[in-house]
């Protein structure tokens, strides 16, 4: 008996070691995370992380388990064969989880998300993701990934020791295969109940950190993984034909047809004017003066923002650029697990802003000093009738500045030299990446600091100028007076006031509609009106003249105001998401709905019930939507 029961118990330990050991690592690295009211909270995670990580370890332990007793069934004459078979595959599978829960540090430290399925899609594209790291963090990352190996080996032989079958089997101990076998399950299980065990069970905390520690980062990846491989709607929360009421009304709030392009635009005798869209990595509202910042930290944006067309009250839906250029350029919203255009014969159906215009007779082009294949977003782009695709291939080697590729001014300035040979009318995207971590700029400003906070104003001063720089060589050129530039961020961030990136504020960005094409009783208006930036394409094409089909954009609004040269008033609704919830942002609130706690937090304001059961009825038939492509 004891020799039947140690094995399995010791590998269970070894397992639980193995779990605490990463989750001291994970605590210890993001100790900026702790909440101050309570910063001892967090230790309790270890406690409450028990249930996932017994679950997990359950799963690990099934194949070394059937292993040891078809050890004893086939006797031992083939002891030393399946010895080495335990041992293989407990070696390889804790040097796989080494490499996961290592990923999970740099993925939590980019994102403030545990590793999911839609982040490893991203080591599809492994040269894109190697080059955004410098060559003492990749060695140091291969140093830890082997020290790693060497200690979890020798703690495993220290555990488990040289040998791990019985010296005297008896094949008796087979009688209690099913029993090893069931109490697995009921492991894995967690339990007799209803439900079988998910991350909620490990929940314990209103700080969302100290939640995301219990978690098992393995059980975490793995359940993400299968919940993306369902073709069912795992955010329903109504009957589907009541959600839809919802989000129809929600969305027929926003439809006013009697806007008049010329009402908008002084138009030239084509009756076409040129269309630029410059997208912003990262440039937060946080940045813009009039949107609340400190002046001077993107002193161009708040020149153009204060002689054009500026949106007071814009939200990212998601927080990654692969979901920022398809809201941006497709009306699409991001969805909290997924993201359309990794999936590309759900992303081919998407109706876009320069497919539209290109079949109006426009020349295309898209400008990107990085790499296309990350997130398969070159792919996209190629569907989306762009004709010309810049990206840092197109770059001589030394004009690479950055980890990311080539800094915004060298880009901008291409811009330049492009759209001067393009056929007009033309639209033409640039997205820009300096303002992306490690936030390595060649600039220096007044923002010297090694501080997130402070590379991150240094990087957005950078980006400003070049923007700024862009504006100036424009001007210049023949299309500059017959052009509209609608400029807008990817996405909100984090810095630099340091919002979680459940809070709102770390979703708000600038849309600013600038250009001599403007009318005078424009310049300088601010639309207040909540809303996102899938709301861009309608708008747009809306203010263009550029007639739509219903089904082209259904998730975009028209966010134009009726009066001509007023501000419109504070109402509409800006939906937001990521893999801890969704956000709903009104008139009388700003929430988030957290999926495991099943439960609101507020940041300001309070959303009624009506407003609750519309952001999840928003958030089902969108997810029915995404399915059904």
């Amino acid at each position: 008996m004891k020799s039947l029961l140690s094995f399995p118990l010791r590998l269970l330990a070894f397992w639980l070691l193995f779990f605490a050991a990463f989750r001291l690592w994970f605590v210890l690295w993001f100790q900026n995370e702790w909440t101050d009211e309570k910063p001892t909270q967090v230790w309790w995670a270890f406690w409450h992380a028990l249930p996932l990580d017994l679950s997990m370890a359950a799963y690990l332990m099934m194949i070394p388990v059937l292993l040891w007793f078809a050890a004893i069934a086939v006797g031992k004459r083939y002891f030393d064969f399946f010895e080495s078979a335990i041992t293989s595959f407990n070696v390889l599978i804790f040097s796989a989880l080494v490499f996961v829960f290592g990923a999970n540090v740099f993925v939590y430290e980019e994102w403030h998300t545990l590793l999911n399925n839609r982040a490893l899609e991203y080591f599809k594209t492994p040269s894109a993701l190697l080059d955004s790291m410098s060559f003492i963090f990749k060695l140091v990352s291969v140093l830890l990934f082997f020290s790693g190996v060497w200690l979890f080996y020798k703690s495993y032989k220290k555990l488990l020791g040289s040998r791990v079958l019985p010296e005297n089997p008896n094949r008796l101990a087979l009688l209690a295969l099913p029993l090893f076998v069931g109490f697995l399950f009921l492991l894995i299980r967690g339990g007799l109940g209803v439900m079988p065990i998910n991350e909620s069970a490990v929940y314990y905390s209103p700080n969302i950190f100290d939640n995301h520690a219990a978690t098992n980062t393995a059980w975490h990846l793995a359940h993400s993984k299968l919940e993306t491989r369902s073709t069912e709607n795992h955010f329903t929360y109504m009957a589907a034909g009541e959600a839809k009421n919802l989000v129809n009304t929600l969305l027929e709030q926003n439809v006013d047809e009697t806007h008049v392009a010329p009402d908008f635009f002084d138009m030239p005798e084509s009756g076409k004017l040129n269309v630029v869209f410059i997208i912003m990595e990262s440039h937060t509202a946080q940045l813009i003066e009039a949107l609340g910042a400190e002046p001077g930290l993107s002193p161009n944006l708040d020149k153009l923002a204060a002689n054009g067309l500026l949106f007071t009250n814009c939200y990212s839906s998601g927080y990654r650029t692969d979901q920022g250029i398809v809201s941006v350029l497709a009306g699409y919203p991001a969805q909290p697990d997924q993201s359309i255009v990794l999936l590309e014969d759900k992303a081919v159906k998407l109706n876009s802003v320069p497919s539209i215009l290109h079949r109006n007779g426009y020349s295309t082009a898209y400008f990107h000093g990085g790499e296309l294949t990350f997130a398969n977003i070159g792919s996209w782009l190629s569907q989306q009738n762009f004709e010309k695709l810049i990206s840092e291939h197109d770059f001589k080697s030394q004009e690479k500045t950055q980890r990311w590729g080539v800094d915004d001014h060298i880009m901008l300035q291409r811009a330049v030299f492009e759209l001067n040979a393009m056929r007009e009318p033309f639209f033409a995207a640039a997205m820009t990446l300096s303002l992306h971590p490690p936030f390595d700029v060649p600039h220096q400003s007044r923002w010297t600091g090694s501080s997130e906070k402070e590379k991150f104003l240094n990087s957005a001063e950078f980006a400003d100028k070049a923007i700024g720089d862009f504006f100036t060589s424009a001007k210049s050129q023949s299309w500059y007076d017959h052009t509209v530039f609608v400029l807008v961020a990817d996405h909100g961030a984090s810095p630099p006031n340091m919002l979680g990136g459940d809070n709102p504020g770390s979703r708000q960005v600038p849309w600013i509609i600038y250009g001599e094409p403007l009318k005078e009783n424009w310049r300088g208006v601010q639309v207040n009106t909540i809303c996102n930036h899938h709301d861009i394409p309608s708008t747009v094409l809306a203010m263009l003249g550029v007639h739509t089909e219903a089904d082209d954009f259904p998730w975009s609004s028209n966010q134009m105001p009726v009066t001509q040269g007023t501000a419109s008033d504070s109402s509409g609704f800006a939906f937001f998401t990521n893999e801890n919830g969704l956000g709903w942002v009104n008139q009388d609130g700003k929430g988030f709905y957290y999926f495991q706690d099943e439960k609101w937090h507020f940041w300001r304001g309070q959303l009624d019930s009506i407003d609750q059961q519309s952001a999840k009825a928003y958030l089902q038939v969108l997810y029915d939507d995404f399915l059904s492509k």
